[in-house]
């Protein structure tokens, strides 16, 4: 019975953890929440034992962690602490499937370090708002000298002149006559 609650509570909480946010990085560690969470209550329907001893303390703990992570003010800041904790869940979560599927705590300890890199090094390549201005900064320039408008988007960092303006179309019109 208390594997049952168990699965139910993890799945529960692994299905608002996916829950959208406004950030890359943050959704990653959404994703790596999801992911150990849902590599538990795998193991816990199949019979495993849950090794961590704050047992299902863990779900408000991480997010809690993640609400105190999201407040940092400081971008760099924000995105180093972020990439750690979503290593930390996207490890935990290897080192569950490598447990299930291998049963040998050696190999789920290599698996636990590599999801651990592949969770931080994922989101440290995510860019920060000031990396993705400074990316753009050179064609953002070039805009304002020559007039026209460079919008660049935040989310995905991708950047793009719009038409010209209507201005400067008209008076190109009134120019060729």
């Amino acid at each position: 019975m208390q594997k049952h609650a168990a699965l139910i509570a993890a799945l529960l909480f692994a299905g608002s953890a996916c829950a959208e946010s406004p950030d890359t990085g943050s959704q990653l560690a959404n994703m790596g929440m999801a992911a150990d969470l849902g590599t538990t209550a795998l193991g816990l329907s199949l019979g495993a034992a849950e090794a961590n001893p704050l047992g299902l303390m863990t779900i408000p703990l991480k997010l809690m962690v993640k609400a105190q992570i999201d407040k940092i003010p400081d971008e760099n800041q924000r995105r180093e602490a972020t990439a750690r904790f979503t290593g930390v869940q996207f490890g935990a979560a290897a080192a569950n499937l490598c447990t299930l599927a291998l049963g040998s705590p050696a190999v789920a300890v290599l698996c636990m370090a590599g999801g651990m890199i592949a969770g931080y090094t994922k989101v440290k390549s995510i860019p920060t708002e000031t990396d993705c201005v400074n990316k753009h900064m050179a064609k953002l320039q070039q805009a304002a000298e020559t007039g026209r408008v460079y919008r660049i988007s935040l989310k995905t960092c991708e950047g793009a002149y719009e038409s010209e303006p209507m201005l400067a179309q008209g008076g190109a019109a009134e120019q060729a006559q």
